[in-house]
């Protein structure tokens, strides 16, 4: 009973995202999950310090090794240091899913929160987007990737696009539900703009399901891209992204198994611990349990 009690003043004196913070490090699995999303974040920040080797280096008389102590992931039929290249493409996968998801999140909030707020421009942008969410995922963004041209930027711009609807629709169900709480009417009746109120009173009290949204969808960006690079329509050689060493291993997997499976289980425990994270996340932030 005392330290339910203690529990109880302790939530009294501690703000949402501090309560959700305490009730995050209950859940093991969401916490590991960040410290490993943490981890690779390093490594990818401090990629040429951790690397034993340039990515790109050529060695021809070390071409196919097994992995030793020399070479811990073995090398490719370049002789360049797989290990190395795992290493450098963490660079390339955090940077290719925060990017997205930063681009999708303000595009689709925006949208989101204009079609709630202002009921003549809903239909109009939501049907819309219901049409563009409605084409299959591959299918639109090898297209908007062939539009715009196969690299890195453009295949960011194509996968924000693609994310945009999930996000404008979550933005739109928020601001309906609090643009008629009574503070808002409040603020309304006291002359606010329409920016203030949104800005200052609907968005802040709408972050909670945007945050878990941008972890889980991450994930997703991240093995979209993959697929993407897996298929040539995405990073090109010689840049070292994970999807497209998988392609450029797949023809060595009864051989050389480690070349392109290293890479895969990079992609795996990333999108998983993102995942995990993004679940650890909804439980926290959900405010049935305040």
């Amino acid at each position: 009973m005392a330290k339910k009690d203690g529990y109880k003043k302790e939530k009294l004196g501690q703000s949402q995202f501090q309560l959700a913070w305490i009730r995050l490090k209950e859940n093991k699995f969401a916490l590991v999950s960040l410290y490993i999303i943490c981890a690779i974040i390093l490594i990818a920040i401090f990629a040429p310090l951790l690397a034993p080797y340039d990515y790109a280096a050529q060695n021809y008389d070390e071409i196919l090794m097994f992995p030793s102590l020399k070479h811990p992931f073995g090398t490719d039929q370049f002789g360049r240091d797989i290990f190395s290249r795992v290493i450098y493409g963490t660079r390339y996968s955090i940077t290719i899913g925060l990017c997205t998801m930063i681009f999708s999140c303000i595009l689709g909030v925006t949208l989101g929160t204009i079609a709630a707020y202002y009921p003549k421009l809903d239909n109009p942008i939501m049907r819309f987007l219901d049409i563009f969410g409605s084409i299959p995922d591959m299918a639109l963004l090898m297209c908007l990737v062939v539009i715009m041209g196969s690299n890195m930027r453009n295949m960011i711009i194509a996968l924000g696009l693609y994310y945009t609807p999930g996000y404008a629709r979550l933005a739109r169900a928020k601001v309906l539900t609090l643009r008629n709480e009574e503070y808002v009417e409040a603020s309304i009746a006291l002359g606010a703009s329409d920016a203030r109120i949104l800005l200052t009173h609907i968005l802040p009290n709408a972050v909670a399901p945007l945050i878990v949204r941008f972890t889980m969808a991450t994930g997703g960006s991240i093995l979209e891209a993959a697929g993407l690079s897996f298929i040539g329509l995405g990073i090109q050689p010689p840049k070292p992204e994970w999807g497209l060493m998988i392609s450029q291993g797949r023809g060595f997997l009864s051989t050389n198994w480690y070349y392109p499976i290293l890479p895969g289980l990079c992609i795996v425990l990333l999108s998983y611990c993102l995942n995990y994270l993004g679940d650890g996340l909804r439980d926290a932030l959900d405010p049935r349990l305040n």
